[in-house]
């Protein structure tokens, strides 16, 4: 099907080679290829295909044999690497090769001296420009949306041919784009060397695109991955959309809510019953939505502990709904993950709003930096095209092909998106996330103003938030909303934050900052970033062309002195950072602990004890010589936004009040930086208590210079000002809020003393779904043999569990050691084992979902928000009590605030996340499984017994572990213990 796109359409008379390589691992220095497959091609017509088998002279993984389907006996007599080398030079010759993630191919192939100046192009990366809505760019995944046969995946040559048609069909989607984005994409590229800018110089040169053909473009249209006119017309539907909406008006009498007529909408026979066919009755739910509905009309504060399967989404969007609809009331929900919003945005409120007989509004609110600026990007366009200077900050060639490539993504997606929400984007690395930060709304650059003459997208969802009944945001935005005098929601007083055990968490992180050498160098690049003599990229290097035309030759030479003036400047503050950072490091190694583990970060607190160390005095010294060449600085800058405003009162500058912003928001930055790092430095900035910080220095093992570090040592006086004092009603609400049988804990940690609390059990019967088995005989962790004895013990369990089993680890280092142990053994009794950091979080949990043996190795984000209902997941083993690391420097501060930090801080906290660990198990109330804690020290320690009082009441046994694998397997088989 796909091939006959081209019959009316020949984008490009080239000869292409599709290459793809089956190999034993991921590393190019250990593993080995066992099979290259490769199509040559000239648009749809295949000139010829090469396959070949390949002896590695080593035994296949199990889980590459499982995903292949090549085993070590059809690789016994196949020709080595060297001799098919050869043959595969002669069938390439010198054509560009195409293929997914073709690196990993060449880097391969490179190692034996092959293909190291043939031109590539990677399928993974064209599809992420030209099909920015797809969301998943794996080749399966594309294949499957654009109707590919994908007929062996995971074998060389039918991947080599899928990744033919691919790019056949990307080729196809670029066609039919505007040719106004790829004319941009392609003068951007002219003159650089990134590996697409052939492909884009050839499009540029085919002729206007034409209607869709009857396949390809209607599967794309279809999809919703379709670029051009049709996604316009879309836009400007929404914006006008937007721009007459009108925002929620207050009803003059405030009415309180019928209790029980909300709750007959979820009894055994209301209107949730009749109209989802899934609704269960659960009376713990109407016990939510009775107490959360009366804090709506009391206008009260109040924290609702919701048991795992209770439906507490729903017990709390019913009152919100009701209430903000019959009031003209908003309602803002703040949740801490993207699943639950997705969850509340995706399902819970379009279910809502189809049942309930009145229309009411929800929209999500980002930070302002998650939403694109147009103009922004008409600039870094501009910028990357003239060649006049490089991206501010971005000199390097590495760098450029960046922003290049975040360009290319961000102009094709602006055609059709709705939103402008970074979401939408795929930026999955730290450097794109850099380029983003040049192109995203900006307070200090983005005026109202201009805002509204772009009808920029932060500005669309604002207004869209301000109509709404519901806005739905996470708990980081209520805190940058209070950082931003409210300038980022709009009003509310009716508040519920749900997964509310991380709203410390949240606030914490919110309020932190971290200064590195890394951060300045790139603003001061922006700024001023030094070429060769006399001779700059960055801001002022393009101020004076930016106002020749408007000024006399007189003005411009006194421009021109304050602006050598700023270079001067800069380069001194360059200087005198890298001469404190080096001091710090200096500090670091004589003070800091030893670091026996490389794969962690060393830190060293700042205490007043260790301020009072004569190295110190050093530091302090290098502090204050950086001090005044930041001082220094902010007066030149100063100095030439006062000419540049003077001369645009006098006549007029066109770029007169964009220049004078920008050159604000440079001082601002600047000042910033200063400012954070005077309170990390200066011990006399940490003496007000309200502001009280802890500090810290930090250096990891990939970094040359430390980073300073600077965090709250307190929030709950920020929490109960600027939420619980702040509105009338506030809802926090998890699964797990308690410790023990008490809310006690996080109440003081949150400035919630005088909040009242309710806990809802859930409705699984865990005395018959649930098994926890504690081991008596596995040494308590640190001891002698105790990892030696849960590598026994987990490769015993999971062999009788047949995978299906989750283990959590408190340390990557330990689940890494764990996995290298276990992985050939498993995997020769046929069970894949998935390690986190090997994929993403979403990858891995979707083949943990759909593999049928298989078991995951996670550490602290899969401790909670994992949802693997039914048999796939049976068994959840905690390897070990989830204590703070000890020397993490917020944990030692917030510790010395109490007269027992063990008791009072960190057991509290290590029983919220062990009860978030065993809440993974059961998700419905079908499903059946065991829990096992290989930590000995629940039954040996007195504190163990907290731990276990914190669990629902479920069958519990302990033993030996040579009795668990026949336990866990009998009990996951529905038996009686």
């Amino acid at each position: 099907m796909v091939y006959r796109l081209l019959e009316r359409y020949q984008p490009v008379a080239h000869v292409y080679v599709a290459l793809d390589l089956e190999t034993t691992g991921l590393s190019v220095e250990r593993d080995a290829i066992i099979e290259i497959g490769a199509v040559k091609f000239r648009g749809r017509q295949v000139l010829g295909e090469f396959s070949s088998l390949i002896n590695p002279g080593c035994r296949i993984p199990y889980l590459v044999q499982e995903l292949t389907g090549i085993r070590d006996e059809m690789l016994r007599d196949q020709p080595s690497i060297m001799e098919v080398l050869p043959r595969l030079e002669r069938f390439i010759g010198t054509c560009p090769v195409v293929g997914h993630n073709i690196s990993f191919d060449l880097a391969f192939l490179n190692r034996y001296g092959v293909l190291r100046d043939n031109p590539s192009i990677d399928t993974f990366e064209l599809a992420s420009i030209l099909l920015p809505h797809a969301g998943r760019y794996s080749l399966e995944k594309l294949a499957q949306s654009l109707g590919i046969a994908l007929e062996a995946h995971h074998r060389a040559l039918d991947d080599a041919r899928a990744a033919h048609c691919l790019f056949v069909a990307l080729l196809d989607q670029a066609h039919r784009l505007d040719p106004s984005i790829i004319r941009g994409v392609s003068r951007v590229a002219e003159r650089s060397n990134w590996s697409l800018r052939p492909v884009f110089v050839d499009l540029e040169q085919i002729r206007p695109r034409t209607t869709f053909s009857t396949s390809l473009g209607q599967q794309l249209a279809a999809k919703g991955m379709l670029s051009g006119g049709g996604g316009r017309s879309l836009l400007s539907l929404s914006r006008g959309i937007v721009e007459r909406e009108e925002p929620l008006q207050s009803a003059e009498t405030i009415r309180p809510l019928d209790v029980e007529a909300l709750v007959t909408l979820l009894d055994r026979d209301g209107l949730f019953a009749r109209r989802l066919s899934h609704y269960e009755y659960r009376p713990e739910q109407i016990a939510m939505l009775r107490r959360v509905t009366e804090a709506f009309n009391r206008g009260e504060a109040v924290m609702i502990e919701a048991g795992t399967g209770l439906g507490k989404s729903l017990a709390y969007l019913l009152p919100a709904v009701h209430w903000a609809a019959q009031n003209g009331q908003r309602v803002v929900i703040a949740t801490h993950t993207i699943n639950l919003q997705d969850q509340l945005l995706n399902k819970d409120i379009p279910e809502l709003q189809r049942i309930l007989p009145f229309e009411f509004k929800a929209v999500a609110l980002k930070g302002r930096n998650n939403y694109v600026c147009p103009r922004r990007v008409r600039q870094m366009r501009a910028e990357l095209e003239t060649r006049q200077a490089s991206l501010p900050g971005v000199s390097s060639p590495g760098t450029d092909e960046v922003a290049l490539r975040v360009l290319a993504r961000v102009l094709v997606w602006m055609e059709t998106t709705l939103t402008g929400d970074k979401q939408e984007l795929f930026l999955p690395t730290p450097e794109e996330n850099v380029i983003w930060s040049y192109i995203c709304s900006d307070a200090e650059l983005c005026t109202p103003e201009q805002c509204r003459r772009e009808n920029c997208f932060f500005q669309r969802a604002r207004r869209a938030a301000e109509s709404a009944h519901i806005v739905v945001v996470n708990h980081a935005l209520l805190f940058a909303d209070v950082a931003t005098d409210n300038r980022v929601l709009p009003e509310y007083h009716y508040l519920i934050i749900d997964e509310a055990h991380h709203l410390e968490d949240s606030v914490t992180g919110q309020m932190s900052f971290h200064v590195g050498l890394a951060a300045l160098k790139r603003l001061l690049d922006e700024i001023s970033e030094p070429t060769g003599p006399q001779r700059y990229n960055g801001f002022l290097a393009r101020l004076i062309p930016r106002v020749r035309q408007d000024l006399p030759a007189g003005e411009i030479n006194a421009l021109q002195e304050h602006v050598a003036l700023c270079h001067d400047s800069v380069a001194h503050v360059r200087g005198a950072a890298h001469t404190l950072f080096d001091t710090l490091k200096t500090f670091l190694e004589l003070h800091g602990p030893v670091n026996h583990n490389t794969s962690y970060e060393r830190r060293l607190r700042l205490t007043p004890a260790t301020r009072r160390q004569p190295a110190w005095d050093r530091v302090e010294g290098a502090w204050g010589g950086l001090n005044d060449c930041l001082d220094r600085l902010i007066g030149y800058l100063d100095n030439v936004t006062q000419l540049i405003s003077r001369w645009d009162d006098q006549v007029g500058l066109r770029a007169g009040e964009e220049l004078q912003r920008e050159l604000i928001s440079y001082r601002t930055r600047v000042d910033v930086f200063r400012a954070q790092l005077r309170t990390i430095l200066e011990e006399e900035a940490m003496r007000d208590s309200h502001r009280a910080y802890v500090t810290w220095l930090e250096l990891s093992n990939q970094e040359q210079t430390p980073t300073l570090h600077a965090a709250p040592l307190h929030v709950g006086h920020l929490v109960r000002r600027h939420l619980f004092e702040a509105n009338k009603t506030v809802i926090l609400t998890s699964a797990t809020l308690r410790t023990g049988e008490s809310f006690e804990y996080l109440r003081e940690r949150l400035g919630a003393e005088d909040v009242s609390g309710i806990a809802l059990a859930s409705p699984f019967d865990y005395r018959t779904s649930t098994l926890l088995y504690l081991p008596t005989d596995i040494p308590e962790p640190g001891q002698p043999g105790y990892q030696r004895k849960l590598e026994t013990a987990l490769l015993s369990l999971v062999r009788a569990t047949r995978g299906r089993t989750l283990v959590l680890f408190t340390s990557h280092s330990q689940l890494r050691h764990t996995a290298n142990a276990l992985r050939e053994a498993l995997g020769q009794d046929e069970i894949v084992l998935l390690e986190q950091g090997a994929g993403s979080r979403v990858h891995l949990l979707e083949r943990f979902k759909t593999t049928e043996r298989c078991v995951l190795f996670g550490t602290r984000s899969f401790w909670e928000g994992i949802d693997v209902a039914g048999e796939r997941l049976s068994c959840v083993v905690i390897t070990r009590l989830p204590f703070d690391v000890p020397d993490d420097p917020i944990f030692v501060a917030r510790s010395e605030a109490y007269a027992d930090p063990f008791y009072g801080f960190s057991l509290p906290n290590a029983i919220l996340r062990f009860r978030q660990g065993f809440g993974r198990l059961i998700r419905s109330r079908r499903d059946r499984g065991v829990v096992v804690c290989m930590d000995r020290r629940l039954l040996t320690k007195a504190y163990g017994q907290e731990f276990l009082r914190s669990l629902p009441d479920c069958t519990r046994q302990q033993g030996p572990l040579a009795m668990l694998p026949t336990l866990a397997a009998r009990w996951i088989d529905g038996e009686t213990i």
